[in-house]
């Protein structure tokens, strides 16, 4: 056993440091996610008690915009840029994507400043004021950061990806934190937050190399060639860009409908809690997502058959480290955000006890969303997103018509699990893995767990 113990560490460390090696670049950006996400837990508390619900909601609002902007701008192109094999290819897809960016900037700049006043009374966020002008611009910089930390993946240069991701979060949030404190809780801390830590993260990202390559990157330019790649790669576009955008909305659901239905106050509740349960996410999907898509790009094309065996080792992997604490969030939110937070954020808490099984599976789906896209299966990921985004829409619709929010976010958490749930079987079955026995077993896991930590909290109250 001790043997085994000792060749396993010795591997892991071997394999610590070899350059470049799939471990060594998880490691990396893991160390970087994990100090980001500790500041952040860290910080929650006083950033509870500075910023009221409604703050956040406007700012949720503000998000929701930046984000929808920012999956349509460049067409999903950027998430082409690992499969060209020739240099040209990809300069010319970077061209492609730093152009579409550009024009959608003009486009929606424009439009906005025709229809600042018919949008803000739609969205019933009038507070946001002028911060609606902020909205393309902010969303142009982060499609810049988005399309060079493409690059950097596709070069493998995650310990400066790792580096700077630390640098612009550590920053954002020390801006965002002496801002509501000189504003006085008011939500344009939140804002400009959110807003300097994109411009900052682009320009460090452009300083850190790219800005070397833009002279190569410029004397390539040819129209020609950015016709062909676009149309060489058009199911990007079709499926890809249709599903990121359809999935962007499937998340923003929530901050859209309980906008004009229940207020910015429950919009608040939910983006700080949904905020929270994005932390480990954060952690463990941000370190593994560009690790994992660039490894299984490149084990599909040389070594096609581990494929199945290196998805259900990340899969079950990321079930275990997750099944554990989003249950007790499941089972104690309320609680936690109550003791944690301040009793006014309770109801945070509650809508974390609706959405926490619904996470573990979304972490655990880290280890299949790439395989879609590996496997060119884009329409299948398409129709995946389009049903997420219909059982959202029809959990939500049912707590409006019975004016219950609660109801709403408890469908809302319930369909959203089940249709993560049968995607990611879907994903197993198509790599040959015997889909039945990982649902049996996830399914047996968590109902033992939520029936463990349930009985707990009976018996706390009971002695209480």
């Amino acid at each position: 056993m001790l043997k085994s113990i000792q060749g396993i560490v010795r591997r892991i460390a071997q394999a610590l440091r070899q350059r470049g090696s799939f471990t060594q670049n998880f490691a990396l950006m893991l160390s970087a996610t994990t100090v980001t996400t500790v500041v952040g837990l860290m910080l929650s508390p006083v950033m509870s008690r500075l910023y009221a619900p409604a703050a956040y909601g406007l700012f949720a609002v503000f998000n929701g915009l930046v984000s929808n902007l920012t999956m349509i701008s460049t067409l999903a192109y950027p998430s082409a840029f690992l499969l060209p094999r020739k240099e040209e290819k990809f300069r010319a897809l970077v061209q492609l994507s730093v152009l579409l960016a550009t024009a959608n900037f003009g486009i929606v700049s424009l439009a906005f400043m025709l229809l600042q006043d018919s949008l803000l009374r739609w969205l019933q966020v009038e507070a946001l004021g002028n911060w609606i002008y902020a909205v393309p611009a902010t969303a142009f910089v982060y499609n810049l950061m988005l399309i060079m930390n493409a690059c950097y993946v596709r070069t493998k240069e995650f310990r400066k990806q790792a580096g700077i991701n630390v640098i612009t979060s550590l920053a954002g949030r020390s801006l965002t934190l002496a801002a509501g404190f000189l504003l006085h809780g008011s939500a344009t801390g939140l804002l400009l937050g959110e807003v300097f830590t994109k411009v900052m993260g682009t320009g460090v990202v452009y300083f850190s190399g790219i800005n070397r390559q833009i002279r190569t990157l410029t004397s390539s330019f040819s129209w020609t060639r950015i016709w062909a790649v676009g149309y060489e790669y058009r199911e990007y576009p079709l499926y890809v860009a249709t599903g990121g955008y359809l999935n962007t909305l499937a998340l923003q659901l929530p901050v859209l409908v309980m906008t004009g239905a229940f207020g910015p106050t429950n919009v608040g509740f939910y983006a700080f809690s949904t905020s929270l349960l994005e932390l480990p996410l954060g952690l463990v999907g941000a370190a593994i997502s560009p690790v994992f898509l660039q490894k299984v790009t490149e084990t599909y094309e040389h070594e096609p058959n581990r494929l199945p065996k290196l998805c259900i080792s990340l899969y079950n992997k990321l079930f275990y480290v997750g099944l554990v604490p989003f249950g007790i969030i499941t089972v104690y939110g309320d609680w936690i955000f109550g003791f944690v937070f301040g009793s006014r954020w309770e109801a945070a808490g509650i809508f974390t006890t609706y959405l926490g099984c619904y996470y573990l599976f979304r972490l655990a789906s880290y280890a299949t969303s790439p395989i879609y896209a590996v496997l060119r299966k884009q329409r299948l990921a398409l129709w995946g997103v389009v049903l997420l985004v219909v059982v959202r829409a029809f959990s939500l619709g049912i707590g409006v018509y019975a004016d219950d929010i609660n109801l709403g976010m408890i469908l809302f958490g319930l369909g959203s699990l089940a249709v993560t749930f049968c995607i990611d079987m879907n994903i197993l079955y198509m790599l040959n893995i015997s889909w039945w026995l990982v649902a049996v077993r996830s399914a047996t896991l968590v109902l033992l767990t939520l029936i463990v930590l349930y009985t707990t909290r009976v018996v706390i109250q009971y002695l209480a």
